[in-house]
């Protein structure tokens, strides 16, 4: 993949992400009581007879549900409902490999079911098992089957891997949705980023995707399928991989987010639905060398570990810049995911898996980082995480060096 092509790869997983955070981030409001007074708080969950919120400076108590207005009763029980999105997308989910899977594959092509074409309003809508295609051109349920490989196949991959991640809809959808754009300018009037292949984009709780990144173009009124290339798959691939993670971003750190993203965009896809886990070592090295061509896939200078576990979304979506460090970060970010889940301990992660079983549960930003600390330093100091993860991939055949601290930039103040 060429330099340019992986700056539109990284500003559409920055869109994608980051405005997942701030919607899936618990929201402050304020909450009225019987009796008219207010306070601004954050909630928790819904407990027997009571409301658990968190106040700005993080201490937690619990109100009589029975206290609270009745539209504030409603929005807890709200929140706290289990979403019929779950059961539907779930009941089907195939349980989590116990070891890391040599390949995923789909069986045959989705089934597509056509829900609505309607040529006056151009609304045109489609479904496969676990995906709702919404598109402004009238597309054959062969065609949707096609370019829905790809998406069916991240689903299940994402399913499958032992992190045990559950891909489930955002919260008020059943299935998850695609909006296909015949129109680039469409695509770009809604969001998209100029050169991408798709992005997710979480205040519409939808994958945007223009038809010509689908192997799909439009003759006049006819559709024509041709191959889409590998560099528009990879960028597919990253970008379902964060809505099948919706659900996990506001919990996550920023490195992580896109690391696991990066992971999964790293692994062999096959245009008939498989992905190949088969040959990693291979796939690492091919992974370093796209990005960092310099390096031959044998070397690569990852940001130094402290900064890059510790950086912020402001900090990360800055390094887009002229200038910045977005191409080190997104391959810091993936290298580092892959020691985690191969290389550290004894190479099965346990570790990171233990993470992610303890952070799903973590209710406020100090419980998210004492799991990074408990499960993935171990009482290691950073100098030392950088020295195992430099051992580990030297092993692997890959020569990692570090940049100093500060390639990008300085901390933001929390002030």
């Amino acid at each position: 993949m060429k330099l340019s092509n992986h700056w539109c790869l990284a500003a559409a997983a920055l869109l994608s992400v980051f405005a997942q955070a701030q919607t899936t981030a618990p929201a402050m409001r304020s909450w009225t009581s019987t009796d008219g007074r207010k306070i601004d708080a954050v909630f928790v969950a819904l407990e027997s007879d009571g409301v658990k919120i968190r106040m700005a400076n993080g201490s937690t108590f619990t109100i009589p549900l029975a206290r609270l207005s009745a539209a504030d009763q409603a929005f807890a029980k709200g929140l706290a409902a289990p979403s019929p999105t779950a059961a539907t997308s779930t009941s089907s989910a195939p349980a989590a490999s116990a070891t890391w899977p040599r390949t995923v594959s789909l069986e045959d092509r989705p089934e597509v079911t056509v829900v609505k074409e309607d040529t006056e309003t151009k609304q045109f809508i489609y479904r496969s098992p676990h995906y709702e295609f919404q598109c402004d051109s009238k597309l054959g349920s062969n065609v949707v089957r096609e370019f829905g490989r790809i998406f069916e196949s991240t689903w299940l991959l994402n399913c499958m891997l032992p992190l045990d991640l559950k891909p489930t809809p955002e919260k008020l959808r059943e299935i998850f949705l695609a909006r296909l754009f015949t129109s680039k300018e469409d695509y770009m009037s809604e969001g998209g980023v100029v050169g991408s292949a798709g992005v997710y984009m979480s205040g519409k709780k939808a994958l945007m995707v223009p038809l010509s990144s689908l192997g799909v173009k439009m003759v006049g009124s006819r559709v024509s399928l041709e191959n889409n290339n590998d560099d528009d798959n990879a960028t597919l691939i990253h970008e379902i991989t964060h809505q099948m993670m919706n659900h996990w971003l506001g919990v996550l750190p920023t490195w992580y987010i896109e690391g696991s993203a990066e992971y999964v965009e790293m692994l062999d896809y096959n245009r008939n639905g498989r992905f190949s886990l088969a040959g990693l070592n291979r796939q690492l090295k091919g992974y370093a060398q796209k990005m960092n061509y310099a390096g031959g896939g044998k070397s690569y200078t990852m940001i130094d570990l402290e900064e890059l576990m510790t950086i912020e979304g402001g900090r990360w979506a800055a390094a887009l810049g002229k200038g910045g460090a977005a191409q080190e970060n997104y391959g810091s970010a993936g290298l580092l995911t892959y020691y985690f889940y191969h290389l550290d301990g004894k190479g099965d992660a346990v570790n990171v898996i233990a993470y992610l079983r303890e952070v799903q549960n973590a209710k406020s930003a100090a419980e998210e980082q004492a799991a990074v600390k408990k499960h993935l330093m171990r009482e290691r100091t950073y100098a030392q995480l950088a020295e195992d993860v430099k051992k580990a991939l030297r092993k692997e055949g890959l020569d990692i060096s570090y940049f100093p601290p500060g390639k990008n930039g300085p901390a933001m103040s929390t002030n």
